[in-house]
């Protein structure tokens, strides 16, 4: 790995290629030039013409290469409502990246990058396993959605919680602590009580020990803005290639979506599309999010179950 190299993972499946697009396009147009990004995208079925159309507009910047895990890694862990299995992904980092890979940027692919991510890659871990950025919605391992063991971990209700979704992770760290065993192995133990998949689990083992990043490094797009958004995560399930609305969030995504091989793409537009697009963009969202957090509930409630390999 080169001086100037800035090594990123993420993860997507086949109904994910757009939004991962928009996430890599954006992450380029931002890194200075002397930089060189090295990408890690671990998938689960997505095909070669679709990859192609994934890294067409990079050129001969950088360098890209596609894994893809066994799905039998995660047999036995909680899955709920739509979240597919390559949220888990991350966990099998230590594993899927290179020896030679001993630090990496973790991004889901539901964002957009604003700024170099160099920036992000210098920041020093100074013996934290992760930085993260503390989670606008469950802000502690005791709220609601946290940490559903907190107590009989020992940890303290007032540890604070950290957003997955956005991480800068110390990989040697990782293997020699055996961080991802020990996630599994919670999330196994306290499948029926889990919400937040693989984050309440990095959670669990690394409560008190992760570094905080400054909350623009991971600005959900949901939240009251805290000022400029380094990076924005469409976090929920109102995502902008699902509904068109006037958001400048979602019209940040469109025109990173229009420098990638699907320029001119929208989502259809039907009533329920305008309806929630309408809703996305209003005040009257920042009243209604707790009932938006009791659909979560039922809808894990209903559909709460455990992956199985070739499911």
């Amino acid at each position: 790995m080169a001086a100037r190299d800035v090594v990123i993972a993420c993860a997507a499946d086949a109904r994910f290629v757009r939004p991962l697009a928009v996430m890599l396009q954006s992450t380029l147009v931002h890194m200075e030039d002397d930089r060189t990004p090295v990408v890690y995208i671990l998938h689960n079925g997505i095909d070669e013409s679709d990859r192609v159309r994934v890294v067409s507009p990079w050129g001969h910047r950088g360098r890209v290469e596609w894994l893809q895990p066994g799905l039998h890694e995660f047999g036995d862990l909680p899955l709920w409502g739509r979240m597919p299995v390559t949220t888990y992904y991350k966990l099998s980092l230590p594993k899927m990246l290179p020896d030679s890979v001993r630090k990496v940027i973790w991004l889901d692919c539901d964002l957009v990058v604003n700024r170099d991510l160099g920036e992000l890659w210098d920041l020093p871990l100074n013996g934290h396993p992760v930085l993260a950025a503390q989670d606008a919605t469950v802000p502690l391992v005791s709220s609601r959605f946290g940490v559903s063991g907190f107590r009989e971990m020992g940890i303290p209700p007032d540890a604070r919680y950290f957003n997955a979704g956005v991480m800068v992770v110390d990989l040697a760290l990782w293997r020699r602590e055996r961080i991802v065993p020990r996630t599994t192995a919670y999330l196994k133990e306290n499948g029926r009580d889990v919400f937040f998949w693989d984050q309440e689990g990095l959670n669990a083992v690394l409560a008190g020990r992760w570094g905080e990043l400054d909350s623009r490094w991971n600005q959900s797009a949901s939240a009251p803005a805290t000022g400029e958004a380094w990076i924005v995560h469409f976090t929920g399930s109102l995502k902008p290639w699902k509904y068109e609305t006037t958001d400048p969030h979602c019209e940040l995504y469109f025109r990173y979506l229009d420098m990638t091989a699907w320029s001119g793409w929208r989502p259809k537009r039907t009533a329920g599309s305008r309806l929630l697009g309408l809703y996305a963009g209003s005040r009257w969202r920042r009243y209604l999010r707790p009932a938006e957090r009791w659909r979560m509930q039922l809808t894990r409630r209903l559909t709460r179950g455990r992956f199985q390999a070739g499911r």
